[in-house]
């Protein structure tokens, strides 16, 4: 089978996980009462955000396994820098979040003030609710990856992931007995 015809076997894979987390969105707002999703509005809209990209993520890791598959027969060193530059991503996300946690900063200008924004709620929010299924892309490709240096980065890759992982559920976990 050719290259291009595996990537676009590859990308009906994408488009039916995508419609898939449609799918899943639409069943999780038919079990939203009417009430709550009227005077809910923006926390049920962020609910179903986060619905979408996770049920879209775990249905598109059987894609993305054939994809990492490919990618790391054709090009394992590309394939290696682009998990790194996403893994590095994530906890700049974290802190992002947590620094805009105590509220806006003060006297910022207006332009970064509005990219700031945007940024965090098309950005940073997404990557870490896709966190747990990209510590799992990165655990395949652990196993694709031939190279033994490659390995030990993308094992660093994955603990840049897991430690915000693990200390925000450590955080949720140490609330319910306060």
């Amino acid at each position: 089978m050719s290259t291009a015809t595996k990537l676009a076997l590859i990308a009906v894979g994408y488009a039916l996980a995508l419609a898939g987390g449609f799918g899943l969105l639409a069943l999780n707002e038919l079990l939203i009462p009417a009430d709550i999703s009227q005077t809910s509005g923006g926390m049920v809209a962020f609910g179903d955000m986060i619905v979408l990209v996770l049920g879209a993520g775990f249905l598109s890791l059987l894609p993305t396994w054939f994809l990492l598959k490919l990618w790391a027969e054709k090009a394992p060193r590309a394939l290696l820098i682009v998990l790194l530059l996403i893994a590095i991503v994530g906890p700049l996300s974290w802190l992002a979040v947590a620094l805009l946690a105590g509220g806006p900063p003060q006297n910022p200008p207006l332009a970064g003030s509005q990219f700031l924004g945007m940024l965090i709620a098309f950005g940073a929010i997404p990557r870490i609710v896709l966190g747990p299924i990209l510590v799992l892309v990165e655990a395949a490709a652990l196993f694709l990856l031939k190279s033994r240096p490659a390995r030990a980065l993308l094992a660093a890759a994955m603990l840049i992931d897991l430690v915000p992982l693990g200390l925000y559920t450590l955080h949720f976990a140490a609330s319910a007995y306060r």
